[in-house]
């Protein structure tokens, strides 16, 4: 009777083990930090002069921004495409400029823009929370052609910006739980030679 009722005390305890175990292993890891479901301003400058916007956006699949029939901006996690609806000429410096960039899922601040500038034209600069796109034509017209015709990387630094306290991640922690298991079975089987 004895023997029986030890082996409810190790069921339940083996059942405690499993329980830990499986909950510190399903634990969530780094939050992935992504511009989806952010509010985004944009406001288009032409040669300095407020010409749309500003207007915000809700960050989603699709295009957010339509510039009157002639430029679509979609902007995803981070990366925002600029693609020209149909042939244009730029004639003009255009400044695109998109502020309140908020990450959800943890907080940012942008560190880096890599421009890549498919039909060979225009710069990037950024701060913290903004990301600028400017077209600057000096002499006559410059065409695009239809597509996309610029794309910006949006590089970022996540998490807190002050001392950082470390957290074990989730395999550490279940390699620690499955440890521990290990020396209460070899003390148990110490205790209760077989």
């Amino acid at each position: 009777m004895e023997e029986k009722l030890r082996g409810g005390k190790d069921d339940a305890f083996l059942k405690g083990v499993t329980f830990a175990l499986a909950v510190m292993v399903t634990l969530p890891g780094n939050a992935q930090a992504t511009l989806v479901g952010d509010d985004v301003t944009l406001e288009v400058f032409q040669n300095g002069v407020s010409a749309i916007g500003p207007v915000t956006e809700t960050v989603g699949a699709g295009a957010e921004f339509n510039l009157r029939n002639l430029i679509s901006i979609d902007i995803s996690d981070s990366r925002t495409d600029f693609i020209a609806i149909r042939n244009l000429l730029f004639n003009r410096v255009n400044d695109f400029v998109f502020t309140d960039l908020d990450w959800v899922g943890e907080p940012g601040v942008i560190v880096d823009v890599l421009l890549n500038p498919i039909q060979g034209f225009g710069s990037a600069s950024f701060t913290s929370d903004s990301v600028t796109f400017s077209v600057a034509v000096p002499n006559g017209d410059f065409p695009v052609s239809s597509g996309v015709f610029a794309s910006i990387e949006i590089i970022t630094r996540h998490g807190p910006t002050g001392p950082t306290t470390a957290v074990p991640e989730p395999g550490t922690l279940a390699l620690l739980g499955l440890g521990l298991a290990g020396l209460g079975f070899a003390r148990r089987r110490l205790k209760h030679p077989a």
